[in-house]
């Protein structure tokens, strides 16, 4: 009985483990589509890579993603064929992947979508002054003037965790200027 036990721990474990996202798109440029389980759908910035995704990307297409194992951020040019795995993206067809180390408040910044996608409630946190400990993070996670769209987008969100709404629509009003045709960024500018 308790190898059964045992047995079913373990496959509950590896389940729960496959069904954690292994990354999330901060940048996507061009015509770009995502496999989910044989569902094809366009591939959004913001959404979550899990195995066994797969992604197209057409000539002149490019995605930008922070890859949780390791801390790293992963950039792709089409035309690419993709396979999503646990251990990385792995280049079916075209270039390999321009990596960077990021810093884990950034990574970690990416693990949690702004609570605001999908609502239409105003978080009154973004007006309370910030803490000492929230600026220190604040300046971790902010990029350099000339930073990657990218990582503006990890900036954004990592201001939204931490409850600064009002700081991060202005980032966010910025990045959707740049992508007016971007449903989540005008969202999230809003």
């Amino acid at each position: 009985m308790k190898k059964i036990l045992f047995a079913l721990t373990m496959m509950a474990s590896a389940l729960a483990l496959a069904a954690e996202p292994l990354g999330m798109v901060i940048d996507v440029q061009g015509g770009a589509t995502v496999n989910d389980g044989g569902k094809t759908k366009p591939l959004d910035m913001l959404s979550y890579l899990n195995a066994q995704n797969e992604i197209q990307l057409s000539p002149g297409a490019s995605m930008t993603v922070t890859w949780y194992a390791g801390a790293k951020e992963l950039q792709f040019a089409g035309p690419a064929r993709l396979k999503v795995e646990p251990a990385g993206i792995k280049v079916v067809q075209g270039g390999a992947a321009q990596e960077r180390p990021v810093a884990d408040e950034k990574v970690a910044a990416t693990r949690k979508l702004p609570p605001r996608l999908g609502q239409a409630a105003i978080n009154m946190r973004g007006l309370k002054p910030m803490t000492p400990e929230q600026e220190v993070q604040r300046e971790k996670l902010r990029p350099a003037a000339n930073a990657p769209f990218g990582d503006w987008v990890v900036y954004a969100m990592g201001l939204e965790q931490m409850g600064l709404t009002g700081e991060a629509k202005g980032v966010w009003r910025k990045l959707s200027a740049q992508r007016p045709n971007d449903p989540k960024l005008r969202q999230l500018a809003e």
